[in-house]
């Protein structure tokens, strides 16, 4: 058994031992671990043999959950919790990072010094000043918690009024000031309201003048705070506190306007158009690549590119219907040239399609080959586990959503220049050779003189569908991935030594032996819930409504959301989605143990069953066009119709008459009236079997003769017996 990073190991013998592994040595001899439940415990380090010993014999067991790795989503956090990660992330980075270094007793010690003596003295600016004790709380806490960033976050979420302003009143809120006699002034709604005209006035709007924010708030003291005073004689100008001023307290100071400015005010996206976009992302925009281009196994450097594939496709539910090329995303190992993550969809390249992608890395890929009808075992595609870097395209993978991607899971982003192809060449290979494999065979796949004067219209030949099309880039990537060898793989000493083939299987499960430690591996519902987009959805009495589907949930029965919805109104709640599937939608639920709660489609919503959300709103999109296209036909037969009643209505006015007699007379007898044409009705609506009618243009009908009905002189109006009908056994 290898172990890997993260792993989390319980020893049945001493149940509140558990141990987390931190560190894997090359060969895989020496290991970190630290105890999880120990308020105090530091790292140490071991031999790996004995613990796989324990793990054989089954004395200990690993823990396929981590119950300790933070489950919040990034968005759920605070602008507060946010900055306090990161500085406790900026601090301990260094530390971390330096391993095995770190783990050594009489080397940490050093690194920690070094790390708050620099704090100190200021020489690194973007480490804020701190402690040793600050230090290892910090340091413990990521190691027991998952090894995330997000593992330095306080326990202090559930505390205090979190986002909730202070009601204001005569007594002072905030900190008592240090130094002065004056205690200062509230910041009441009028005020804030005077903050944000003059914010607007003066810095974000006069763009030309450059006001700084100090400058800015000079100009708001004196044209909202003040009273101009001028000397007479002299001419001289100046400035006192405004009666209005001194009757609320005083005036607000610097870091008061400020602090409302942040709450108020994107400031960065002002500062932005102040400066120019293209100064302030040369030299002020925040940076969250790396230049380290050095992979020593599988797992150290992922690369993710997308493109689109040359071959039409048809609808799944009407396969008439053409709905153009797919999208293709690869993710490849740069180690292994495995291709460990795929995706294959409608959508254009963009953060939903990346996530799809990126969360195939983690997915277990016999299920999801199965779903295609594809049978296989793990050893042919072992890949289920995240990187410590990904290599990217500006655009998806420079998006603000991929901080879920960094915080929870500690994986490296990195962004590849504009027009620069070359720094993702492993992954651009990919889309030369895994479409040369099916060309040949497939239908619809576009040639050079595709719009050509003369050439073929390659859209007509579309015959496959999106799951079929996805069955057969499976296929050719479980070749590429096992059976394909790259005869220009750079091969290092180690790998020439041991004689290992270049095909990507042979490549990642020697690496997985002998270099493994980068890998890591997370519970693949987490890793998708995090990807997912994100969205509002309306609470309504049908059901949760999302792209004009309806869900409902446990949670929403249990507290009767529907009927609070047609009693009190809609409202919104937060959920996380798949484009892929609408069957079911992830309501954020904080207090959920897993952050989230399945919401199912209702019976609503059956006709949407089974569909993506592509799919969904092209149906919507046709239900429309045939609504409009009827529109001309609907009001033409509205107008008949209105002229067929009118007709009528004329018609029997004309048979009425002039009404004689009084009005009294005639509403006299109405019972009656009512009463006789009860009786002609009954007389003409009765059904009369076997007997000779008439037509309503006096013809007569053809009677119908039941066997043993004997003809009689004069008609009988009473019903026959079922032996007339049926007639008698004897005859």
């Amino acid at each position: 058994m290898i172990l890997k990073v993260g792993d989390l190991i319980d020893f049945l013998n001493s149940p509140n031992q558990t141990v987390r592994v931190l560190w894997v040595s090359q060969h895989n001899d020496m290991i970190a671990t630290i105890r999880v439940k120990l308020e105090k415990a530091l790292p140490e380090l071991v031999p790996a043999l004995p613990l796989v010993e324990l793990l054989a014999k089954q004395e200990a067991v690993l823990l396929m959950k981590d119950p300790y790795l933070p489950t919040v989503t990034e968005a759920a956090l605070s602008a507060g919790r946010k900055r306090t990660r990161d500085r406790a992330w900026s601090l301990i980075k260094p530390l971390v990072e330096n391993m095995p270094h770190i783990f050594y007793v009489n080397r940490r010690g050093k690194l920690i010094d070094d790390v708050v003596i620099n704090a100190r003295n200021g020489i690194n600016s973007s480490i804020v000043k701190t402690t040793k004790k600050s230090i290892y709380g910090y340091l413990r806490r990521f190691w027991q918690r998952g090894m995330v960033p997000n593992a330095v976050l306080a326990d202090y979420q559930n505390c205090g009024a979190k986002g909730k302003e202070r009601n204001h009143t005569k007594i002072k809120r905030g900190r008592p000031r240090k130094y002065g006699n004056d205690l200062g002034v509230n910041v009441t709604e009028s005020t804030r309201k005077v903050f944000r005209v003059g914010f607007s006035r003066c810095y974000a709007s006069d763009c030309k003048k450059k006001w700084s924010l100090k400058a800015a708030f000079d100009k708001i003291i004196e044209d909202f705070f003040c009273e101009k005073l001028i000397d007479s004689e002299t001419g001289k100008v100046t400035h006192v506190t405004s009666e209005e001023a001194r009757q609320s307290g005083g005036i607000p100071t610097f870091e008061q306007f400020k602090y409302w400015c942040d709450r108020d005010h994107v400031r960065l996206e002002v500062k932005r158009k102040r400066m120019g976009a293209r100064i302030y992302d040369k030299d002020f925009r925040g940076l969250i690549g790396t230049s380290n281009t050095e992979v020593m196994g599988p797992g150290d450097r992922y690369q993710i590119d997308a493109t689109i594939a040359d071959v039409y496709l048809v609808s799944r539910f009407d396969r008439k219907l053409i709905i153009g090329r797919p999208v293709i995303y690869f993710v490849v190992d740069v180690f292994s040239r495995m291709v460990v993550g795929l995706y294959i969809g409608l959508e254009g390249p963009s953060w939903v399609t990346a996530m799809m992608a990126l969360a195939n890395t983690a997915a277990d890929k016999v299920a999801y080959c199965k779903k295609y009808g594809i049978d296989i075992e793990p050893e042919d595609w072992p890949c289920n586990f995240l990187p410590a870097a990904i290599l990217g395209d500006r655009g998806e993978i420079e998006s603000a959503k991929i901080d879920s991607l960094i915080n929870n899971f500690n994986v490296t982003v990195e962004n590849a220049a504009a027009y620069r192809p070359d720094w993702k060449g492993i992954i651009e290979q990919h889309f030369h050779l895994v479409p040369a494999m099916f060309k040949p065979y497939v239908l619809g796949y576009i040639e050079q003189d595709f719009r050509a004067r003369g050439g073929k219209d390659y859209r007509l030949d579309a015959v496959l569908d999106i799951d079929e099309f996805t069955r057969i880039v499976i296929e050719c990537v479980l070749f590429k991935n096992n059976h394909q060898e790259i005869t220009k793989y750079d091969k290092d000493r180690d790998v020439k030594a041991d004689g290992v083939p270049a095909i990507p299987v042979e490549l990642w499960t020697w690496g997985q032996k002998h270099r493994t430690g980068a890998m890591r591996s997370f519970p693949q519902d987490f890793v998708e819930f995090s990807l997912m987009p994100t969205d509002k959805a309306v609470v309504t009495t049908f059901g949760i409504r999302h792209k004009g589907s309806f869900y409902t949930c446990t949670k929403a029965i249990e507290e009767r959301w529907f009927d609070d919805a047609r009693q009190n109104g809609t409202r919104y709640v937060d959920i996380s989605y798949d484009p892929r599937d609408l069957d079911t939608i992830y309501l954020h639920d904080k207090e959920f143990s897993n952050a989230f709660q399945a919401c199912t489609l209702t019976d609503r919503s059956r006709a949407h069953r089974g569909m993506s959300l592509w799919e969904i709103e092209q149906l919507n999109e046709m239900d429309k066009h045939g609504i409009a296209n009827r529109q001309e036909s609907r009001q033409l037969s509205r107008v008949d119709l209105n002229a067929s009643i009118e007709k009528t209505v004329t018609e029997a006015v004309r048979k009425r008459g002039e009404p004689s007699g009084s009005d009294a007379s005639r509403t006299k007898n109405i019972q009656g009236n009512r009463a006789e044409e009860k009786q002609i009705n009954r007389e003409v609506e009765a059904f009369r079997l076997g007997l000779k009618s008439q037509h309503q243009d006096g013809s007569s009908a053809e009677v119908i003769k039941f066997p043993g009905i004997k003809p009689k002189e004069a008609p009988d109006y009473s019903l026959p017996s079922i032996e007339e009908i049926l007639g008698k056994e004897d005859e």
